[in-house]
């Protein structure tokens, strides 16, 4: 209940601009199978920061983790047979840059960058949990 009024407190803040309501996107919830393991490896691979209400982000990647009960509980969509390669996708203009920061730091790479016919730019990695984050643009 605590973290629920941190997040109401913040998000007033946050969604009333100057007397106008707004909606913006919270973060990607994701059940993991160990909250500790998870959270370093967003750390140390991704270069991601920790907040005291449970979320990890850098820069556009928003996350919110909740440990779950049983590994047999996490399942990301894209392990399912036709979901997409991805279960969260976010855009940036520096995937080269990305791309070399979380080789040379060891993350889990599943999809190399590639560019396609149409310019556009993507690479994919995966966490400790199979749960697969496309950047491109």
């Amino acid at each position: 209940m605590e973290e629920r009024a941190l997040l109401d407190t913040a998000a007033r803040g946050t969604f009333q601009k100057e007397g106008k309501r707004n909606i913006q996107t919270g973060p990607t919830l994701l059940l993991v199978s160990d909250l500790e393991k998870s959270k370093k490896y967003y750390k140390d691979m991704l270069g991601c920061e920790h907040d005291s209400c449970g979320h990890t982000s850098r820069e556009g990647l928003f996350l919110l983790m909740y440990e779950a009960k049983s590994r047999e509980d996490v399942k990301p969509i894209s392990s399912v047979a036709g979901g997409p390669p991805w279960d969260i996708l976010v855009y940036t203009n520096a995937q080269e840059q990305l791309y070399a920061e979380f080789v040379s730091k060891g993350a889990i790479i599943a999809s190399e960058l590639t560019v396609s016919e149409s310019g556009w730019k993507e690479f994919i990695v995966q966490d400790i949990d199979g749960y697969k984050i496309g950047f491109g643009g």
